[in-house]
């Protein structure tokens, strides 16, 4: 502490000894003095000096790099896979069937992948053909119960009878409000 006091001093002494210097010199940041402002800063560009402002090009580059590595990462097994099949088991052949046999429904495609893909993601025509049915069947039920609906309307409009027939209720003003001699317990 000692030693900063004194070297703090000894700038300030020593610009007071030369106060024609002007600049950001030690004694200036150690005594604490104000710079002299009779000189200015000159820079000797061409034309305007002007700041640009520019939208950050961080989020723009990220999703690039980002978008690439994942491409990348998902591309090239992908493309190491489709080669090695087309390479070592290629398309299949048309061959005669056998008479006991009979065919799945994935096995009518060429290519391998195709066929992999249509055996583990996609239904058989089959169960897609009973898909529809059930899906025909319940609308023609619905249909039927329509039908059936309205027909039940038609006879009970036009033998009176349905829900807006009722039994009149009692007049209120046959009910006693009056307080009872012995309440129920």
């Amino acid at each position: 502490m000692v030693a900063m006091s004194v070297l703090r001093a000894a700038a300030a002494f020593a610009a007071r000894l030369s106060p024609l210097k002007s600049g950001n010199t030690a004694a200036n940041l150690l005594s604490r003095t104000i710079p002299r402002a009779d000189k200015v800063a000159v820079r000797w560009g061409h034309g305007k000096n002007v700041f640009v402002i520019q939208p950050s090009n961080f989020y723009d580059s990220r999703f690039l790099r980002l978008l690439r590595f994942y491409i990348l990462l998902t591309g090239i097994p992908m493309a190491v896979i489709v080669t090695c099949v087309n390479l070592f088991i290629g398309e299949a052949e048309l061959a005669e069937i056998p008479e006991d046999y009979i065919p799945e429904y994935w096995e009518y495609y060429k290519h391998p992948i195709s066929r992999w893909i249509a055996r583990t993601f996609y239904d058989s025509p089959v169960k897609d053909y009973e898909k529809m049915m059930a899906a025909i069947h319940i609308e023609k039920e619905k249909a039927d119960m329509r039908l059936a609906q309205q027909e039940v309307r038609r006879h009970m409009r036009q033998k009176g009878d349905g829900p807006w027939f009722h039994v009149e209720t009692i007049n209120k003003e046959l009910i006693d409000n009056s307080p009872k001699s012995s309440p129920d317990h």
